[in-house]
């Protein structure tokens, strides 16, 4: 059975602050813990209660050689993250080292607060095949539950995610001949840009924008021109219209 330090342990994940000391973080969901399994993603522990076997006697989990914990209803209620939890879930490792050879394209994601956005960022981007990923410090947290049941369990396929401060990210793109395009209001038509296969996306708050310093730093900007009267596209959409447009040039 699970310890009380185990417990302690997953709960205090719950916070960003606990997260990055432990340098691990906690999923909850049985889609999303069966996309770890699947993924071959290495996996600190899983943890279920016994209601959820009852319901799950064919879940992945049972016909994989993945062993599991054994979780009580009220240890249930004191580490979920969700109102309605399918008692089920996995302590999962942060990616580690930075790969800062860039090959392949690349997406930044500056102040980008919404976690649903980011999530559904990086659920695009792994659909895609983009394993770069680097989300700027002034950004909601890549491990932030929300962010992470968003994801859909991107985060198992992506290889190179990093969160860092804008002058760590800005060094990695020094450092490589890549074509790097900022998404503006006013930029290039994706329709008539043309890039480079090794290419790096800035995406930005939509409210705010992207922060001067990382705009700086770009060879040209992209733009998806308007053709109704909504005021604003949701920046997941665009940036999933992009790279769309980028993957395909």
């Amino acid at each position: 059975m699970i310890t009380k330090n185990q417990i302690k342990l997953l709960k205090s994940l719950a916070q960003k602050k606990y997260r990055n000391e432990n340098k691990k973080f906690l999923i909850e969901g049985k889609r999303i813990v069966n996309e770890l399994i699947k993924s071959g993603h290495d996996i600190d522990e899983i943890i279920v209660s016994n209601t959820f076997i009852k319901k799950n006697p064919d879940f992945i989990l049972f016909n994989s050689t993945h062993e599991y914990e054994i979780i009580s209803e009220d240890d249930v209620r004191k580490i979920k993250n969700t109102d309605n939890s399918q008692e089920i879930f996995a302590l999962v490792s942060a990616v580690g080292s930075i790969d800062s050879n860039l090959k392949g394209p690349a997406l930044i994601l500056n102040n980008i607060s919404d976690p649903g956005n980011l999530g559904s960022l990086l659920r695009s981007a792994s659909w895609y095949n983009i394993n770069n990923i680097f989300v700027s410090n002034n950004s909601v947290d890549i491990y932030n539950p929300k962010v992470v049941r968003a994801s859909m369990g991107a985060h198992f396929y992506i290889s190179n995610l990093h969160q860092m401060k804008n002058d760590e990210i800005i060094s990695i793109l020094n450092k490589c001949k890549i074509d790097i395009v900022a998404a503006t209001l006013d930029g290039i038509s994706h329709r008539d840009i043309s890039i480079k296969k090794n290419w790096a996306l800035i995406l930005g708050n939509e409210a705010h924008g992207i922060d001067n310093e990382m705009l700086d730093i770009a060879n040209q900007s992209v733009s998806i021109p308007r053709l109704g009267n909504i005021d604003s596209l949701n920046v997941a959409i665009a940036g999933s219209v992009l790279i769309d447009r980028f993957i395909g040039d």
